[in-house]
């Protein structure tokens, strides 16, 4: 599996260290970051990285991740890719009772996609 380049994931430890579930550091220029870790496992922390908008009252993700971070060997793996305005929903990786199911060129892209975002975040929020 691919995992994040070593300057995204100190973008992603910085956001973590901030221990805060919104981060808005922009005064309104640019959306809101929002970071939840939304599960724990005993290998896996999963967590939620998301900008939302809004559509008829609702809240749209555009876009949320999930990377899980690995326990043993600290590396986040990019797996989860949403955006409710384009209506995509995708798994690049799945964890099962009977093993990892794996789509190697998609869990790729996910990998590429969160290393920009990662940065775009950083650049628009003053991280790091």
């Amino acid at each position: 599996m691919k995992t994040l380049d070593r300057k995204a994931a100190e973008i992603l430890r910085g956001l973590l260290a901030l221990q805060t579930a919104k981060v808005d550091r922009s005064d309104g220029t640019y959306m809101p970051v929002y970071v939840e870790i939304i599960d724990r496992t005993d290998n896996y922390t999963h967590i939620s990285l998301a900008h939302y908008g809004q559509q008829n009252g609702d809240a749209m993700r555009d876009p949320e991740m999930i990377i899980a971070l690995h326990k043993d060997s600290q590396q986040f793996i990019p797996y989860y890719y949403r955006n409710d305005y384009m209506g995509r929903e995708q798994y690049s990786v799945r964890w099962t009772d009977k093993g990892v199911l794996l789509n190697c060129r998609l869990q790729a892209e996910h990998t590429t996609f969160a290393n920009k975002w990662l940065r775009n975040i950083a650049t628009q929020q003053h991280i790091l």
